[in-house]
């Protein structure tokens, strides 16, 4: 595997899957299913491929990676949505994550997700045939003090210019839906933008939901390419780290414990001894330094787009994934092993400081540290990343699967 082919790769997961976690489920379990991993699989919304160790005893635990498939947009809301109004057709949205509001105005976006019905799920994807906006008031009109005081409440996204009746028989002539469907609805809207290669040098890559589908995509191309399984691999991918991961398919539910006790064959001993001994990378990307604004940014640990993987040792203030040293220095060496580039990066110890899943796994004791791809205007519609840095990452990822004991 080459930078350039894991990028295209990486681009065409990113357009599809990447839009929705629902998407990326199904995507991850159908590949794990065609190279023989074992596939463990909760409701739509988390995912785990296990590739057993060539001396299966799980109690000296596994070699796990993390990651997780939601990206901050804008949920519809569940119930009577959709609502006509003199100046056109609307749906009202909820925001999802730590969105940056003024960012999602005037951007071409795609309604992705399903709705659940007593038979299949329909599937709901509008890219290349519907795109839909959310506008902004001219600065004529004192646009400029209304977005500064512009927030994501009342929020509504503009999907026809005719009567709500019209945009209803639409719906069930393309997707055979009824308004009343919204009541078991799981979509989105999401940037319609594309995946685009940025700077004269092509290095970049722009595109949305880079958090953190990039890291998930790389530990699934990490985990299928590993030469060597000595221990188990395992690769997990869970939803709701967007919102604090307290939901049945986020990184703090009993599903995950579950995944080790039937490895165990049931022995509840077996499994702690095996979540205890096992090493894992929560694969969450980090802040990219930008020096517009410098003064943010930890000068003597941060994390340059562009100069390979970041290892996190913990974030900011919170210190809520604060690594056992031995683990650190273990995977600094294996960086240093395989000629990967890496970079130390903190949080500024004065600035906040975002939370990954790492915390559920310290609580275990569990060996975790995080380790990702530096972004630029992270939970943007548009944010950015270095194929350098993605193809990196990947290494790092593949070199730790094949650890052995």
């Amino acid at each position: 595997m080459n930078k350039e082919r894991l990028f295209k790769d990486y681009r065409s997961y990113l357009s599809t899957a990447g839009l929705h976690e629902v998407f990326a489920v199904d995507y991850i379990a159908q590949l794990g299913e065609r190279h023989g991993l074992d596939v463990y699989r909760f409701r739509d919304k988390l995912v785990a491929l296990v590739s057993h160790g060539d001396e299966f005893d799980i109690s000296f635990g596994a070699n796990v990676i993390v990651s997780h498939l939601d990206s901050p947009r804008l949920d519809v809301l569940v119930g009577e949505p959709l609502v006509e109004k003199e100046d056109g057709v609307f749906l009202k949205v909820i925001p999802y994550g730590g969105i940056i509001p003024q960012s999602w105005l005037d951007i071409p976006l795609v309604l992705v997700g399903r709705i659940y019905t007593d038979e299949e799920p329909i599937i709901i994807d509008t890219t290349d045939e519907f795109e839909f906006t959310i506008t902004s008031l001219l600065p004529h009109l004192d646009g400029r003090k209304e977005l500064e005081k512009f927030s994501m409440t009342n929020l509504v996204v503009r999907v026809g210019n005719s009567k709500k009746e019209n945009v209803l028989e639409v719906l069930k002539e393309r997707y055979g839906i009824h308004e009343d469907d919204f009541e078991l609805a799981d979509l989105s809207f999401v940037p319609a933008t594309q995946v685009r290669e940025l700077g004269f040098d092509k290095d970049l890559i722009t595109g949305y939901g880079h958090d953190d589908s990039c890291c998930a995509f790389a530990s699934l191309q990490a985990l299928l390419d590993s030469d060597s399984n000595a221990k188990t691999q395992i690769a997990i991918f869970a939803s709701y780290e967007e919102t604090g991961s307290n939901q049945a398919t986020g990184c703090n539910s009993e599903f995950i414990d579950d995944i080790f006790l039937d490895l165990a064959n049931g022995d509840f001993r077996v499994a702690r001894e095996a979540i205890r001994n096992s090493m894992i990378i929560s694969a969450d990307v980090c802040a990219g330094f930008e020096s517009t604004y410098a003064s943010h940014f930890e000068d003597s640990a941060k994390a340059v787009v562009g100069h390979g993987v970041g290892i996190i040792p913990y974030l900011g203030r919170k210190r809520g994934n604060d690594t056992d040293f031995h683990f650190r220095a273990l995977v600094k060496q294996l960086a240093l092993d395989n000629d990967i580039k890496y970079q130390i990066e903190t949080t500024k110890v004065t600035e906040g400081g975002g939370g990954t899943v790492s915390t559920f796994f310290t609580t275990k004791g569990s060996y975790v540290i995080d380790v990702g791809v530096p972004v630029l205007a992270m939970h943007s519609p548009q944010e950015v990343i270095s194929k350098t840095d993605l193809f990196e990452t990947y290494r790092l990822y593949k070199a730790f699967f094949e650890l052995g004991n």
